[in-house]
């Protein structure tokens, strides 16, 4: 397989999986990490993380711009999570956190902050970090693994 290819899929995925809870990126990034040489895993960690906000921005602007067109499920979802970040003074930090570690859920967060009108440059900005941050980890771990 060639190395466009391998990246090109792993980006595919890390956007489907942006709008697609159940699709694992992370194995995808893993998968990747494991078969690009190590010059080349910047660009993935980037482009993985841009993936997924890419995705992640455009559920904050469905729930922003038109939550009544969102399943009933996720609207329980969204006002459970917009309670617990009406409580935190930086929505960015729960941003951050959840991009970063998955929890609360960075599906449910995204919906979030579009309903809560949290300042999209901010949202995009925390949301990359963490992405980032969890993309570098999880490559750098399977390289390390893979070299062992």
């Amino acid at each position: 397989m060639d190395e466009g290819l391998a990246l090109a899929a792993a980006l595919g995925i890390c956007i489907v999986g942006g709008f697609l809870p159940w699709v694992n990126t992370e194995a995808a990034v893993v998968a990747a990490a494991l078969w690009l040489p190590p010059h080349a895993l910047p660009f993935l960690v980037l482009g993985a993380a841009a993936a997924q906000v890419l995705a992640k921005g455009a559920l904050y602007g469905l729930a922003r711009w038109a939550p009544r067109g969102l399943p009933r499920r996720a609207q329980a979802g969204i006002q459970r999570v917009s309670a617990l970040a009406a409580r935190r003074r930086s929505p960015t930090l729960t941003v951050l956190a959840s991009s970063t570690l998955g929890v609360p859920p960075f599906y449910l967060v995204a919906l979030a902050c579009g309903t809560l009108a949290v300042p999209f440059g901010a949202f995009l900005s925390a949301a990359f970090v963490g992405a980032a941050i969890r993309y570098a980890v999880v490559s750098l771990a399977a390289v390390l693994v893979r070299g062992a």
